[in-house]
C-alpha cells in the first residue's frame, strides 16, 4: 500500500458581499441632505419578529406585527429566513428589509421563499422601545422568544445592490420616498484554490486501484474580480426577474452603474420598473395587515380606521325629559315681555 498527496488546482467562483458605506449627497430637497446610513448595517442580516408598540389593536385582532430583516445578505440568509417562517406558522407578516446588499444567489432564494408564502416587503427599518437610536435592535430588547416590541421609520432605510433582489419577491414591493432602492454591477470573485487530497490505493496486476481519498488541506493561491457576466448567469438573472413580475429593463440599469458607484431609482422609475407595486411606506404596509390583493394599502387603512364623528355632530344620546333623582332642578323663572303702548297685555306662559 502506497500513500500519496495529490495537489490540485480549483477555479472557485462565489458572489462577493456588495457593500457599500451608504454615504450620499442624494435627493437634496426632500432628504435635505442625505446621511450617511445610521444605524450601520454591515454585520449579517438578522431577522426578528417584530411587535408594532404604539399601534392599536383592532376588533380584538393583534397588533400589527412585521418581520425586520437588516443587515448583509449572506449564504446562510435563506436558512435564518426559513427559520423564523417555521416559528410563525402560517402567518402572513410583511418583511420590512434594511439592507446594503450582499450575496446575489441568496437574496434570489430568499425572494423566491417570499414569493412562496406570499408575503409582502418594504424598504424601512425597525426601531425598539428599549433601545437607543444608535442601536435600534439591541440585544436587551429582545424577549425569551426573541422577538421585539417596537415601530417602524422609513426615512434613511436603503435597500441597495443585492437587496432589490430580495425586494422583488413581494407579492407587495413597497417603499417611502424618503427610502432608496438602488443597484449597480455585479462583481463575481474568482479564487484559485490549491487543494491536496490523502489517496491510499494498493496496486493490484500491475494496476493501482484507488481505495480512499480525502481532502486535507486547501489555499488560496490567487483571485481576481470581474463584472461580467456569462450568458447563464444573465439568463438566469433576467428569467428571475421576469418570474417576480419585475421589468427585466431593470438589468440594464445593474449593468450601468459599475461597483464603486450606485443607481438610484426614482420612484417614477421603480412603479414602471414593477420594483414596485405602489407608492406607500413600510409603516402602512404593517398596519394595513392582511390586506386583500385587489386593494390598495390605502384603501385597507381606510377600512380598518374608525370613523371620526363630524365636529358639530348632534349628540348620540338625546337628553333625558327629566332629571335623575337627586339631581338639583334648575329656578324656574318666566320671562316678562315688554307691552308696547296701547296694546293690551300679551298672554304669559
Amino acid at each position: 500500500m502506497i500513500l500519496t498527496f495529490l495537489p490540485r488546482v480549483l477555479p472557485l467562483r462565489s458572489l462577493p458581499v456588495l457593500w457599500l458605506m451608504a454615504a450620499m449627497v442624494l435627493l437634496s430637497g426632500s432628504l435635505n441632505a442625505a446621511r450617511a446610513v445610521e444605524p450601520a448595517i454591515d454585520r449579517p442580516m438578522d431577522f426578528i419578529l417584530m411587535h408594532g408598540g404604539a399601534t392599536p389593536c383592532q376588533d380584538g385582532k393583534a397588533c400589527s406585527d412585521w418581520i425586520s430583516a437588516e443587515g448583509q445578505i449572506m449564504a446562510d440568509s435563506p436558512r435564518k429566513l426559513q427559520k423564523l417562517l417555521k416559528k410563525i406558522g402560517q402567518r402572513q407578516l410583511p418583511i420590512v428589509v434594511r439592507s446594503p446588499g450582499g450575496d446575489v444567489a441568496a437574496a434570489m432564494q430568499m425572494g423566491l421563499i417570499i414569493r412562496k408564502k406570499g408575503l409582502s416587503v418594504a424598504v424601512g427599518g425597525s426601531r425598539a422601545e428599549a433601545c437607543e437610536p444608535a442601536e435600534p435592535l439591541c440585544a436587551a430588547a429582545r424577549s425569551k422568544d426573541g422577538s421585539m416590541t417596537g415601530e417602524i421609520y422609513s426615512n434613511g432605510a436603503v435597500c441597495l445592490s443585492a437587496c432589490p433582489l430580495l425586494l422583488a419577491g413581494g407579492v407587495r414591493r413597497i417603499a417611502s420616498p424618503f427610502a432608496l432602492i438602488g443597484v449597480h454591477q455585479i462583481t463575481t470573485t474568482y479564487r484559485e484554490m490549491r487543494v491536496q487530497y490523502r489517496t491510499e490505493y494498493e496496486m493490484l496486476n500491475g494496476k493501482k486501484k484507488i481505495l480512499s481519498q480525502r481532502e486535507v488541506g486547501r489555499k488560496t493561491i490567487g483571485q481576481h474580480d470581474t463584472t461580467k457576466l456569462g450568458n447563464k448567469q444573465k439568463a438566469a438573472l433576467i428569467a428571475y426577474l421576469n418570474k417576480m413580475g419585475v421589468d427585466p429593463n431593470l438589468f440594464d440599469l445593474m449593468m450601468s452603474a459599475n461597483p464603486q458607484s450606485i443607481r438610484l431609482l426614482t420612484q417614477v422609475e421603480a412603479l414602471n420598473l414593477r420594483m414596485m407595486t405602489e407608492q406607500s411606506s413600510a409603516g402602512q404596509l404593517a398596519a394595513a395587515g392582511t390586506c386583500p390583493r385587489d386593494k390598495t394599502i390605502s384603501d385597507c387603512i381606510i377600512a380598518i380606521t374608525p370613523a371620526r364623528p363630524p365636529v358639530n355632530a348632534p349628540q348620540t344620546q338625546p337628553l333625558p325629559d327629566e332629571p335623575e333623582p337627586g339631581m338639583p332642578r334648575p329656578l324656574e323663572r318666566q320671562a316678562v315681555l315688554p307691552i308696547a303702548p296701547g296694546a293690551s297685555d300679551l298672554p304669559r306662559g
